[in-house]
């Protein structure tokens, strides 16, 4: 165990050494980060100024190392949380404004992996006992369209209705009762777009793997022994259901988070997927590179913990490695 631990934190270490630098190097390709602040109509001195904040009159391999020197908790001679540079929009460290967005994102995420797993699995077994043509071309409809494509369908519908809010977050200030007020409601429609997708895969997994498991000696046998279906499903489909699941539900989660970034934008939810829009808008150099690495960090760690989670689900993993 301790040989495969050490083996996926390094895979994760190297995989997001190569992330970052990729990233490092493709917005130095976009062109100057102090210019694309500034805009066209500048000065000389204030391009210098901004040059030198950001290091960008040292040679490209001392940009790198600073870019990783953003990162040390030992900077000035002191501990300190890694800074990831300073947003020139908000006057901010990135660290701080990443940290404030990402509970939204995980509200979001969570709430959206929670529901699928709920409607895909449970749908998934009904689909097994009592298959359904509907259900099944439903699922397929679902798992063809991306969950951006969803939530434009969903703001066109209750634009139309106006029964839910089509954007804002739960909790927002009322400047007339002077007062913050929950609005569990705004919930429902990023989460759905978010969710109908990847329930619709755990439907098709859930679906096919219990209809394989249906046919199986054991299964046979417990139902000639007069055992209830309700406990075949649990004891023994669901048993025997879960590395599978498992395995898919941790990956899900990771991406998952990827396609909040576009849920966020379009439903106006103040998460990390707004705060990169808002950097890529106001050429926030510092801000758009801190946050895509920081949400490489993210995506890393769920996709190790998948796989964690995956061959303690699987007892046929633990014996391979």
């Amino acid at each position: 165990m301790l040989r495969f631990l050490l083996r996926v934190i390094g895979e994760a270490a190297f995989i997001f050494f190569l992330s970052f630098t990729l990233i490092f190097f493709l917005l130095r390709g976009l062109g100057d980060p102090a210019q694309m602040l500034l805009g066209q109509r500048t000065d000389q001195a204030s391009l210098a100024a901004i040059r030198a904040q950001l290091h960008l009159d040292e040679p490209l391999w001392k940009q790198y190392l600073y870019a990783w020197a953003d990162w040390l908790p030992y900077r000035d001679g002191r501990w300190q949380k890694p800074s990831l540079g300073f947003s020139y929009q908000y006057k901010r460290p990135v660290w701080e404004l990443y940290m404030e967005r990402l509970p939204a994102t995980a509200l979001l995420g969570l709430t959206a992996m929670a529901i699928a797993s709920m409607l895909g699995i449970g749908g998934g077994l009904y689909q097994a006992f009592r298959p359904s043509k509907l259900l099944e071309r439903l699922s397929l409809l679902l798992l063809a369209l991306p969950g951006y494509v969803i939530g434009l369908i969903l703001l066109l519908l209750f634009a139309l209705k106006g029964a839910l809010p089509l954007g804002g977050y739960v909790h927002e200030f009322d400047p007339v009762e002077e007062r913050f007020v929950y609005r569990w409601e705004a919930l429902i429609l990023p989460v759905v777009a978010l969710a109908l997708r990847p329930a619709a895969y755990l439907f098709q997994l859930t679906a096919h793997q219990a209809q394989a498991l249906l046919q199986a000696d054991f299964i046979r046998t417990a139902f000639a022994k007069g055992k209830p279906a309700w406990q075949v499903l649990l004891q023994d489909v669901g048993r025997n259901l879960l590395p599978p699941l498992a395995m898919s539900l941790s990956q899900w989660i990771a991406g998952v988070f990827v396609g909040a970034v576009f849920i966020e934008e379009l439903f106006d939810w103040p998460g990390v997927g707004r705060l990169l829009f808002s950097a890529l808008i106001s050429s926030d150099f510092p801000l758009l590179m801190g946050t895509a690495q920081l949400s490489t960090l993210v995506f890393v760690f769920l996709h190790t913990l998948s796989e964690v989670l995956s061959r303690w689900a699987d007892p046929r993993l633990r014996l391979s490695a």
